[in-house]
């Protein structure tokens, strides 16, 4: 009954002219029917299923259903995006995956916001046990936590595989990444051009193997944020580094007050590295500040004249 009031809501906003939902693959033939099924259950037929050469039916099972289905070009999931963009002729791309994780359901949260944000992302709220194990919610937390200390935003699941984004905006980024990171790689690059949110939506247990290992994609996805930090959020991250000089200078401030209250002698030497220590930390920070909004006026620049090649051409 739910997903009758949802598909007629679907339909009132001619879903299938504004979204294109946008499935990346690789050897998900047990999971694939169950999410196209569900999704035409809502009445979304504009489906895309991006194969990364499985070695399983999965591209013919998603054209058995009526799905178009293109094989990408490029590694990873990264690849997958970079050839889903050049098909999407919507205004609006929704990625999710192609095991059955994500409820389909949630598409119409994300559509009460599309207007206000370049990028949308779904917070996953697990609705059973099996869906993500306690170390993997910790892992998340983790990732996630540092995404926002390094980035400058408040989210709750950067590595979510569920999310909505303008298709001119995901056009004008450049992905580097090539494996589980490109979803930390998009809200990096869209959170220094334009606005991020998310919505909470339902995560079940997968259909088939498991591809992700929680801490080898961890360990990377939490270095691949330092990288991306370093390149989109300059000012942050280098104010970052240099402020841990400043627990040494302090430390060594107090130890020099103390000395000099409780013996009356004044150690010059270690006072004037706690004040080198202070003024490298500073001229640091002043870097990052000014990394930040040469960066910035970069992104507007590169924008702009992308915008300007787009007019030409059309």
């Amino acid at each position: 009954m739910m997903n009758v009031e949802v598909k007629e809501r679907l339909k009132a906003l001619d879903v299938n002219r504004l979204i294109t939902v946008v499935i990346p693959t690789l050897n998900e033939e047990q999971g694939i029917a169950k999410v196209i099924e569900e999704l035409h259950s809502l009445g979304i037929t504009n489906i895309l299923v991006v194969d990364g050469y499985s070695s399983d039916r999965t591209v013919d099972v998603a054209k058995s259903l009526g799905a178009r289905a293109i094989y990408q070009h490029g590694k990873g999931k990264t690849g997958a995006l970079k050839a889903a963009v050049e098909h999407v002729n919507t205004p609006y791309m929704l990625v999710m995956d192609g095991d059955y994780t994500y409820d389909a359901s949630s598409i119409e949260r994300f559509l009460q916001h599309i207007d206000s944000y370049d990028e949308i992302i779904g917070a996953r709220v697990p609705v059973e046990d099996a869906s993500m194990s306690k170390l993997h919610k910790f892992g998340n937390a983790v990732i996630t936590k540092v995404f926002n200390l390094l980035m400058n935003t408040n989210l709750s699941d950067v590595c979510s595989g569920m999310y909505m984004l303008k298709t001119d905006t995901m056009k004008e980024i450049d992905l580097n990444t090539s494996g589980f990171d490109v979803e930390a790689e998009i809200a990096a690059q869209i959170a220094s051009i334009g606005s991020v949110t998310e919505v909470p939506i339902n995560y079940r247990a997968r259909i088939g193997r498991q591809k992700l290992s929680t801490w080898r994609h961890g360990f990377r996805i939490i270095s691949s944020i330092f990288n991306l930090a370093k390149v989109h959020n300059p000012g942050a991250f280098y104010s970052l580094l240099v402020s841990f000089l400043l627990i040494p200078a302090g430390i060594i401030f107090l130890n020099s007050f103390m000395e000099m209250v409780y013996t009356g002698r004044f150690s010059s030497n270690w006072f004037l590295v706690g004040v080198a220590l202070l003024l490298v930390a500073i001229q640091g920070m002043s870097i990052g500040v000014l990394s930040l909004v040469v960066k910035r006026s970069q992104m507007r620049l590169v924008r702009m004249m992308r915008k300007q090649i787009g007019r030409v051409y059309t």
